[in-house]
């Protein structure tokens, strides 16, 4: 509930799409009692999620969830990317490498993460408000830096050029953004 009025108060575009987007979570056990989160890439709606560490995390993980299902359902109208031919690259997100398709999908997902500490930050306080700034200049940079690899990895198809430019364009526009002095290295 807290993370739904959180949602709902500040996040007004994300609770949309998740109202729009989202028929049902599926609790999942995290390795390590880490949090952990998934979208069901063949049913369209579905989240697995564990307990999150509160309602901030769990608005995180609705707006993170939300960019992979919206570009899974994009993926089944039209190919982004070439067929994987073996090349993996890094991934800030992810101790494993990933494939340029894989790739794609965090840098969207990721895209959605900056979104949301982008807002967050401005209505958060004290404490909160620093980690908000500071991981808003984190993830807009690793999306960004994502982004380029994608662009440069000649895996695209014309809709995926077209569709990472525009994505892109939002990260580079947010990178413009200034944040307080020390958040851009704390981050």
């Amino acid at each position: 509930r807290e993370a739904w009025e959180l949602l709902v108060t500040d996040h007004w575009t994300i609770a949309e799409e998740v109202a729009d987007t989202v028929v049902a979570l599926t609790p999942m056990i995290a390795p390590g009692g880490a949090h952990t989160s998934a979208t069901a890439r063949h049913a369209f709606g579905a989240l697995g999620l564990s307990g999150p560490p509160g309602p901030v995390w769990f608005a995180l993980t609705f707006a993170h969830e939300v960019q992979h299902a919206k570009l899974m359902a994009l993926l089944d109208l039209v190919p982004l990317t070439l067929p994987d031919d073996g090349s993996t690259h890094y991934a800030p997100w992810r101790p494993d490498p990933r494939p340029v398709s894989g790739l794609l999908q965090g840098v969207y997902a990721h895209l959605g993460v900056a979104g949301f500490w982008r807002r967050h930050r401005l209505v958060a306080r004290g404490e909160e408000a620093r980690r908000a700034h500071a991981d808003f200049a984190h993830w807009r940079s690793a999306a960004h830096g994502a982004a380029r690899t994608v662009a440069g990895s000649g895996r695209l198809t014309p809709d995926g050029a077209r569709f990472l430019a525009a994505t892109e364009r939002t990260l580079a526009s947010w990178l413009e953004e200034e944040v307080p002095d020390g958040t851009a290295e704390a981050a």
